[in-house]
């Protein structure tokens, strides 16, 4: 656990029965809506309560100090099990992250590409549908980390360096892969083009839904949408140009 986030966490200390069922996955709930929505500093164990509908006081029944609402919010957006027990959970936020980050969160598809795979055969489209479906899946998750990532070292260093970087690192060797193979234009920059990509994708999988005046059209037609742009803007035209003034 890294120290300088943990440090000035004050722990107080409770006791008595927990009073209801279900009031820890309903303080574990608002706590990742509160995350998101002001991030770590500026959130406050009264905002959670105020979400939760509960005293203060009562969320120290559940939750040690604010760090261990941190990590009832991780576990609640990547749908995870809650802890067990009769006293407040305290944070272990290295080994809640470590199973948030887990396996399904892998690419493969787009890994084999980038990894030169002779024997993967995953297509542009592929890469993209794969991309499109992890953040669909899982963007309450990470919503709340890229949220988090600026402000809780703990999050910055295995989300943002290791996880997003590297996905990030591996789309672009995909894109340069299906270059060489001539199933993507070779006049763009590859690392560029991999962001942009990647940005539209994530704007439609994970944004679109919550944005205000969310574009018409269901779930089926946005990732349709989404990956036949994606292909437009990689893929080689391999028309014969138009004729001037035709």
């Amino acid at each position: 656990m890294n120290r300088s986030f943990t440090k000035d966490q004050p722990t107080a200390i409770r006791r008595g029965p927990r009073p209801a069922p279900g009031r820890l996955a309903a303080i574990a709930e608002a706590a990742a809506r509160v995350f998101t929505r002001q991030g770590f500093r500026l959130s406050q164990v009264a905002d959670v309560a105020r979400e939760a509908g509960v005293a203060a006081g009562t969320v120290y029944l559940y939750a040690a100090d604010k760090a261990a609402l941190l990590d009832l919010a991780i576990r609640v957006a990547g749908g995870l099990r809650l802890p067990a027990g009769d006293g407040p959970v305290r944070a272990d936020l290295d080994a809640v992250l470590a199973e948030a980050l887990g396996p399904r969160l892998a690419l493969p598809r787009m890994q084999a590409v980038a990894a030169g795979d002779p024997d993967c055969a995953a297509t542009l489209r592929d890469i993209a549908g794969e991309l499109y479906d992890l953040l669909a899946r899982e963007a309450r998750l990470i919503l709340l980390l890229d949220r988090l990532g600026a402000e809780v070292p703990e999050i910055s260093a295995a989300y943002g360096t290791r996880l997003r970087a590297r996905a990030l690192k591996d789309f672009t060797r995909a894109i340069r892969q299906l270059a060489i193979r001539g199933d993507v234009r070779t006049d763009l920059e590859p690392e560029l083009a991999a962001r942009a990509v990647l940005e539209m994708i994530a704007w439609m999988a994970m944004r679109r839904p919550g944005n205000s005046t969310p574009p018409a059209g269901d779930e089926a037609l946005a990732r349709e949408t989404t990956i036949r742009l994606a292909e437009a803007a990689l893929t080689p035209d391999r028309r014969p140009p138009s004729r001037i003034g035709r």
